[in-house]
């Protein structure tokens, strides 16, 4: 009997590190483990203190038992541009990275300096002039190698790396279904963080990071089991609801923004998908409910389609992570 290999799939926060520890491609052998961060050691998905985090990532790999395995891990959602960039004619598939390599910092910018990046060529091509579309994701590379080096010092081995948006949506398309013609927005709602992703035909088409101002020891963390623990917010209600509130202003805008300034009133979103580790996601729901009308689906985990094995919903990146495969 051949034993199927495990792969470690992995998503650091600012309070937490979640893995998904994978036997073969799907999600039916998996074992899931989580872990506070201690306050301080990343900030803003931004390793902050070097040593102290790699000293944490250390005994938590020996204490998951998961030493020399690969590793696959979301990049934090803070650190991720998307640019949707023109290609030219001439531009060869197998050219494409050179072509943006060459560009960077010549005619196309970014927000940071020396990046990482990737390009997805797109089906769509220029009205005016037939050129070809490409979508352009990239992070600062110093911050990438952060993560990879402690990754490899504590005995992993990096193979890949995603975006945590488009991970969720996979893991959301193999599970759910996703529907031909509908636009959806991913709305991820965690502790101190959200994240807005709009996809069409499969394709991401806006992204965005928005901190929420919420400071970490407003909340208070509960063992829930072996490996894994529960949240509860410590701090003003009032605070925190009328935050939510603002939020649902902020969502409004962005919904405008794409019907509007990206499509020109020819698409709108037609539904929400929420999920997140937040832990009252149904009186987020409920907000958004009274604020638009619109569908509002809150993701749950699984381990198939037939929905049989409940997950942790906290876990969703990372189970879409894990089914990432290698050749993707």
């Amino acid at each position: 009997m051949i034993l199927k290999k495990k792969t470690v799939n992995l998503i650091v926060d600012d309070y937490a590190i979640r893995c998904a520890e994978q036997r073969g491609s799907g999600l039916e052998e998996i074992t899931l483990m989580e872990k506070p961060v201690p306050e301080g050691m990343v900030e803003q998905g931004r390793i902050a203190d070097e040593i102290a985090f790699y000293e944490f990532f250390k005994g938590t790999v020996q204490e998951w038992g998961i030493k020399r395995r690969k590793v696959r891990f979301c990049v934090p959602d803070s650190l991720v541009s998307m640019k949707k960039e023109t290609v030219p004619e001439h531009v060869k598939e197998n050219e494409l990275k050179a072509y943006f390599h060459m560009e960077i910092g010549n005619s196309i910018y970014l927000p940071f300096e020396n990046p990482a990046f990737d390009v997805c060529l797109l089906p769509e091509r220029d009205a005016n002039d037939g050129q070809r579309k490409a979508l352009l994701f990239s992070v600062p590379l110093e911050e990438l190698n952060k993560y990879s080096e402690v990754f490899i010092d504590a005995g992993l081995k990096p193979v890949q790396c995603d975006i945590r948006s488009l991970s969720a949506y996979r893991y959301f398309a193999a599970v759910e279904g996703a529907k031909p013609g509908k636009v959806y927005l991913f709305l991820e709602v965690n502790l101190n963080w959200l994240g807005i992703t709009i996809f069409s035909d499969d394709l991401p088409e806006f992204m965005r990071y928005q901190d929420l101002d919420i400071p970490l020891k407003n909340w208070r963390c509960v063992p829930a089991g072996e490996n894994a623990f529960t949240w509860e917010y410590a701090g003003d209600e009032t605070y925190l609801s009328g935050l939510l509130e603002d939020q649902m202003v902020e969502l409004e805008r962005i919904m405008n923004f794409y019907r509007y300034s990206i499509h020109k009133g020819r698409r709108t979103v037609t539904g929400i998908i929420l999920y997140g580790d937040y832990p009252d996601l149904t009186k987020v729901r409920e907000r958004i409910e009274e604020n638009f009308t619109l569908p509002v689906t809150i993701l749950n985990g699984y381990a198939s389609p037939e929905k049989i094995a409940a997950l942790p919903r906290s876990f969703i990146p990372v189970l879409g992570l894990a089914l990432k495969g290698e050749s993707s």
